[in-house]
């Protein structure tokens, strides 16, 4: 039997897919993850895409890695979702038209909770910890890297928005 009994939506990274380790690790039977091709899509449309996604699965949680897990936290505050963001990408770069998540993303009373490893090669992660750390739980480990070397990790802070805050509003 899976742990988490709520429905998951997982945002997967760039040139990433439902087949990352970080969904695979997932430990529920009620995840899904849609894969988007973000190299070619806008802002603007990836933005109404998530939106449609997320009022068709009504999932209970977002999870989110990299450029997901910014998407999770943009969906986060607009469907006020709790929300698990690992490495996350705050300033994507590959595209000129995505905006920076600001303090204005961020500052809310919806739960949400960061994995970060910090030996990401990608993204400076010890930044992004420090940006984070005023507005939510932030669990850090040293090494890693930007894929996840213990992606399971994430099912810890599922466990902790399904105990304190999904299971207690039931």
């Amino acid at each position: 039997m899976k742990s988490c009994t709520h429905k998951i939506l997982f945002l997967h990274g760039l040139d990433s897919s439902k087949e990352s380790t970080k969904f695979q690790a997932i430990d529920s039977e009620n995840k899904f993850c849609i894969n988007v091709d973000y190299r070619n899509l806008n802002y603007r449309t990836v933005e109404q895409f998530y939106r449609d996604i997320i009022e068709k699965i009504q999932p209970a949680i977002l999870v989110g890695h990299s450029l997901g897990a910014y998407w999770a936290l943009k969906m986060s505050k607009h469907f006020q979702l709790p929300t698990v963001i690992a490495n996350p990408s705050l300033a994507p770069d590959f595209s000129l038209d995505y905006p920076a998540i600001t303090e204005d993303d961020l500052d809310h009373d919806i739960p949400q909770f960061a994995y970060i490893e910090l030996g990401d090669e990608l993204l400076n992660m010890h930044q992004t910890a420090d940006q984070l750390e005023s507005f939510m739980q932030v669990d850090t480990v040293d090494g890693g890297h930007h894929r996840l070397a213990k992606p399971e990790k994430i099912n810890e802070l599922i466990a902790k928005i399904e105990k304190h805050y999904l299971n207690a509003a039931s």
